[in-house]
């Protein structure tokens, strides 16, 4: 029984760190738009298939971490080598393969909407711009 407890709550903090919030908590960060990973159900359930963020364009540029479901990139996208420009929720500027990347869209809610967000903390998240502050 503690296994399950354990696997459910895990479950919940992975769904929660790849939903779109429902307001701002901070300010509209203009610039940029949400895009989502381009890959497959099966790669986005395997723990070892990362999308890795490089610190410049290019394959040969360190890797600084990879990337989640929904990426702030710049708008309109600046892609150079390949690599979009992004931001990692820290406000960094990564580089991600462009041909990674696709447009927003929640499966689950065709009406929803995102926007990239400059939090109090300094920290880059999303909300949903439909749902209101």
């Amino acid at each position: 029984m503690r296994t399950l407890v354990v696997l459910s709550m895990v479950g919940c903090f992975i769904a929660a760190g790849a939903s779109v919030e429902a307001k701002p908590w901070g300010t509209p960060l203009p610039g940029y738009q949400c895009m989502m990973l381009n890959i497959t159900e099966q790669q986005s359930m395997d723990t070892s298939f990362h999308v890795w963020a490089q610190a410049a364009p290019s394959a040969k540029a360190p890797r600084v971490g990879w990337v989640g479901a929904v990426v702030p990139v710049r708008s309109p996208e600046h892609t150079v080598n390949g690599f979009a420009e992004g931001l990692f929720p820290t406000g960094r500027t990564v580089w991600i393969s462009a041909n990674m990347l696709r447009p927003y869209k929640n499966a689950s809610d065709p009406n929803a909407r995102c926007a990239i967000e400059r939090r109090p903390d300094g920290r880059i998240g999303t909300y949903d711009p439909a749902k209101g502050p």
